[in-house]
């Protein structure tokens, strides 16, 4: 029978199996999915070696238990990595595959050192620093820039968006479900605001309606008063003066709605629940409960923050139909086609002399060296011929 261990004492070292020797030529042949499972199978004899000693202890030890949990735990993950690794390296991405099999290869070492035996998974380094040659990296360089144009492709059919704008469009979705159950708006108010944006709401006799077709201000439906009301008090609506009877959302109000259709889930089903949520949100430890009914009567403004650092994102459809209308102005800013001069009345007993621009010296006799210095200067085309 083994003696017992006592907590002071090393666990035993037990001898692994060596593995055949591998020719000197065929390490730089080796893949790194083939070195991270080589650096897992150390890993969990390392792992055993380091139970055994608890098997046959005669007594209960927390030191041993200790050590066999900790490098059972690099060995699960030594062979986590190593799958990763594989899985990497079929699906071509090299770079993440040697990322990871380094991964198995540091839990395969922290195993072997916890379990107390010879830190053999260190050679294993050796084969994933094999440097590559200039031909091999122009060819991952290519690969890779491939493999990125094709992702790109994809996801720019998928979204309509370039990267730029993607990423806008992800802070704009983290925003609105920041910012969205802090306006406290009801489904109703979110129609009011799209009538709005269409350019359909309009007023007449101290009511708000709906014409149902953009740009026409006469009958319709009515929309609820207070709701354009409170939504034009907190500055998401702008009500048109005098003969301006246009009802239009502010730049605010579109910030505002192109959130909330990004973050539906923070519209109040109706406008008792997104009363009661304004009075939640305004109940503060002495305020007085005529305060908070009071400041739940209105809407809360979009933070300052949120105005000037949102950026809505735009399609490529949108860019390419922007860059259009741009260039359009630009060329006409510049003057573009100029229109004819009107024609000047003539006097019938005059004769215009015809300026020419051609060198007649050639010509001998017919040269003329008395040519007015306007021979060659430019004159702006008119209808008269």
């Amino acid at each position: 029978m083994d003696a017992p261990l006592t907590a002071s004492s090393p666990p035993p070292a037990v001898a692994i199996p060596a593995e055949p020797e591998q020719p000197a030529e065929s390490a730089d042949l080796r893949t790194t999915s083939q070195i991270a499972v080589q650096a897992a199978k150390q890993a969990v004899l390392a792992a055993d070696a380091a139970m055994h000693p608890t098997a046959r202890s005669t007594t209960a030890s927390s030191r041993l238990a200790s050590i066999m949990i900790a490098a059972h735990q690099a060995a699960v993950e030594a062979e986590r990595f190593a799958r990763l690794a594989a899985e990497e390296e079929q699906a071509g991405n090299w770079a993440t595959s040697r990322n990871f099999t380094a991964r198995a290869i540091e839990n395969a070492v922290k195993a072997q050192q916890t379990a107390g035996v010879p830190c053999t998974a260190q050679e294993l380094t050796v084969l994933t620093e094999r440097r590559r040659t200039q031909e091999e990296l122009l060819e991952a360089e290519r690969a890779e820039k491939e493999r990125a144009a094709v992702y790109e492709a994809e996801l720019r059919a998928e979204t309509g968006m370039d990267a730029e704008n993607r990423l806008r469009l992800e802070m704009a979705k983290y925003t609105a479900r920041d910012e969205v159950p802090k306006l406290g708006w009801s489904r109703g108010m979110v129609r009011a605001m799209e009538i709005a944006q269409a350019g359909r709401l309009y007023r007449r006799d101290g009511f708000a309606w709906d014409s149902g077709r953009p740009g026409r201000f006469t009958d319709g439906w009515r929309v609820a008063r207070d709701r354009v009301l409170m939504l034009a008090r907190a500055g998401f609506l702008a009500v048109g003066r005098k003969d301006n009877r246009a009802i239009t959302t502010t730049p605010m109000g579109d910030i505002a709605l192109y959130l909330v259709r990004l973050h539906p889930d923070g519209v109040h089903a109706d406008d008792r629940t997104a009363h009661a949520a304004r009075l939640a949100a305004n109940r503060k430890r002495g305020r007085r409960s005529d305060d908070i009914k009071a400041a739940a009567r209105f809407l809360p403004p979009l933070e300052r923050y949120v105005l000037r650092s949102f950026k809505q994102p735009v399609t490529l459809a949108e860019q390419t139909a922007r860059a259009a209308a741009e260039a359009e102005q630009s060329w006409e800013s510049e003057g573009g086609a100029l229109a004819p001069e009107p024609c000047k009345p003539r006097s019938p007993g005059r004769l215009w002399p015809l300026q020419l621009s051609l060198d007649l010296g050639s010509f001998g006799e017919h040269s003329s060296t008395d040519r007015s210095p306007t021979a060659h200067a430019p004159s702006r085309r008119t209808a008269c011929r």
